[in-house]
């Protein structure tokens, strides 16, 4: 039976509110008997709990400062003469914290309707992780956040687990075929037609926030030459 590995993005599809079509179509591959299992990298939970710590801090005020970027002009490369914006990062509120550390505590431990089987990150996965960006990082935008999470997915593998992993990252599924990891992309998949929801346990503004962390699902995909 397959067992669906998450990287950071699915991950956060599972909070989004709305729902996309990429969340419908994740939510109806993982989902049965009305409860969604798949397996987390301990990567991927340390990510998010930092995410959701940074935002209580809240910290980012807003404001302007010179772009620092070239552009043509006058078919001349000069220097951007803008100011960029940087957005006020708002604070969430401690009931706001405390409701989403206690839906990702049974989120992990299984007390939830989203169950996650938590994957070790150890030695093995670590060794295997620098052994990936060593040989991949020179042709494609691969860190070592998605080398960690590809590891994980293999180790298990070679564990003897059928596992797949979900992600709509670019490079880390050009990663994934290298290695012979199965990718499932949300991503590409047409909206099903019955969704499955769950209720989340924290406030929708909340949930919007872990859904934004994870960043733009396509990823990147950067292959030299």
């Amino acid at each position: 039976m397959t067992e669906y590995v998450l990287d950071t993005n699915a991950y956060a599809l599972l909070f989004q509110v709305p729902k996309s079509s990429a969340g419908q179509a994740l939510e109806h591959k993982i989902s049965s008997g009305g409860f969604m299992n798949f397996l987390l990298p301990e990567i991927v939970s340390m990510e998010i709990h930092s995410v959701i710590g940074k935002y209580r801090r809240g910290g980012a005020k807003g404001g302007y400062e010179p772009c620092s970027r070239q552009i043509f002009q006058e078919a001349l490369v000069v220097n951007c003469s803008n100011k960029c914006i940087t957005p006020k990062r708002k604070r969430l509120t401690r009931n706001e914290f405390k409701g989403l550390q206690k839906m990702l505590t049974d989120i992990e431990q299984g007390h939830a309707r989203i169950k996650a089987q938590l994957l070790p990150l150890g030695t093995a996965e670590i060794s295997y992780g620098k052994l990936l960006l060593s040989r991949h990082a020179e042709s494609f935008a691969f860190g070592s956040h998605d080398s960690l999470v590809a590891a994980t997915a293999f180790i298990a593998k070679k564990a003897g687990r059928d596992v797949t992993l979900v992600t709509s990252d670019k490079s880390l599924k050009a990663v994934c075929a290298q290695v012979g990891i199965a990718v499932f992309d949300p991503s590409t998949i047409p909206p099903v037609a019955v969704a499955v929801h769950v209720t989340p346990a924290a406030p929708a503004s909340s949930l919007d926030l872990v859904a934004d962390s994870a960043g733009p699902s396509a990823g990147s995909y950067d292959q030299a030459a």
